[in-house]
């Protein structure tokens, strides 16, 4: 015969099919319990939301936490990221080459040196392209700096045209400075200022004279000249320290020789 069941326990049995059932969440995410509960069964909160990253904060953070194996090395400023990036630069950088000769000793110390050489490299990459790109820029508008190398084709007549090419001065400097240009025939400074090295006289182009100051600067250069105060091309100072002597013991020689080949 088998076991009967006491009426307490058939009566707790039969009330739980009457009782409303209550239906079961759709998310699959844990409801709040909040409130609710024991505290210690709770779930934790969700973590904060990162910060978007940008594109400086990620160059910033190359090679923080890379090679170091330290999780405490995470630059918190942005000098701080500059000084951990300057000294990858400035210590010992690795050997591409030896990367897989050290694979059974030193395997463990080689993936750590990795994460580190790569985000140094990448800076690396990144700075000697952004100085090919500036060195391109200069000879595509011919900004030369002293120690380039020129090409041949810069020595072309296309490019020497350019360099041939004479600016006009916009402003008169007689009427700035308020001088008399045929006073000045002395001053051995401003006759070099408007005289060729090759001892000829700048054009009014070249010099930004007007032509009445022009005519006066001309004549006051000749004056000088004439007078001997200024060397020109005939009278060079190498030729005017040989003296008037020697000048004419050559052309003495000159007229006897020409006087012997008459005879």
């Amino acid at each position: 015969m088998p076991p009967r069941l006491p009426i307490p326990s058939a009566l707790r049995r039969g009330l739980s099919f009457l009782q409303p059932r209550t239906k079961a969440p759709l998310s699959t995410t844990a409801a709040p319990q909040a409130g609710r509960g024991d505290p210690r069964t709770a779930p934790p909160p969700p973590p904060p939301p990162s910060p978007p990253t940008t594109t400086t904060s990620s160059i910033l953070s190359l090679g923080g936490d890379g090679g170091r194996g330290a999780p405490s090395s995470r630059p918190s400023t942005s000098t701080q990221a500059l000084s951990n990036i300057y000294k990858d630069f400035s210590g010992p950088r690795p050997n591409r080459g030896s990367g897989g000769s050290g694979g059974g000793g030193g395997g463990g110390m080689g993936g750590s040196g990795g994460g580190g050489s790569g985000g140094s490299q990448y800076v690396e990459d990144m700075l000697r392209g952004n100085s090919r790109h500036n060195a391109y820029m200069r000879q595509l508008t011919r900004r030369w700096r002293p120690g380039d190398v020129y090409a041949p084709h810069d020595m072309s007549p296309s490019e020497m045209t350019k360099w041939r090419r004479t600016t006009a001065r916009q402003k008169d400097l007689v009427d700035l400075l308020g001088i008399r240009p045929l006073d000045m025939y002395r001053n051995f400074s401003v006759i070099s200022e408007f005289m060729t090295p090759h001892g000829r006289i700048m054009r009014g182009v070249e010099t930004g004279l007007n032509p009445v100051n022009q005519r006066k600067m001309a004549k006051a250069i000749r004056r000088a000249i004439g007078l001997g105060l200024h060397p020109s091309v005939h009278r060079h100072p190498e030729i005017l320290v040989r003296g008037p002597h020697r000048v004419l013991a050559q052309k003495m020689a000159k007229d006897i020789s020409n006087t012997m080949n008459h005879f």
